[in-house]
């Protein structure tokens, strides 16, 4: 899983090995509903396990 605007992310091989429209999935969100001021930034990981919107696994 990864934070949005990581500038590794271009060169992560794992990344690299994942094709683009399901490479979004693996970015984390802000949320500021989480984020507590002064402290720490709040992120959201959706990992989906059935249903259309699935998050992609090995067979």
């Amino acid at each position: 899983m990864y934070f949005p605007d990581d500038p590794l992310l271009a060169i992560d091989p794992i990344a690299g090995s994942v094709p683009e429209p399901y490479r979004q999935r693996m970015v984390s969100r802000f949320d500021l509903a989480t984020t507590e001021p002064n402290w720490a930034l709040g992120y959201v990981f959706d990992i989906v396990l059935r249903g259309p919107d699935a998050t992609p696994l090995e067979a």
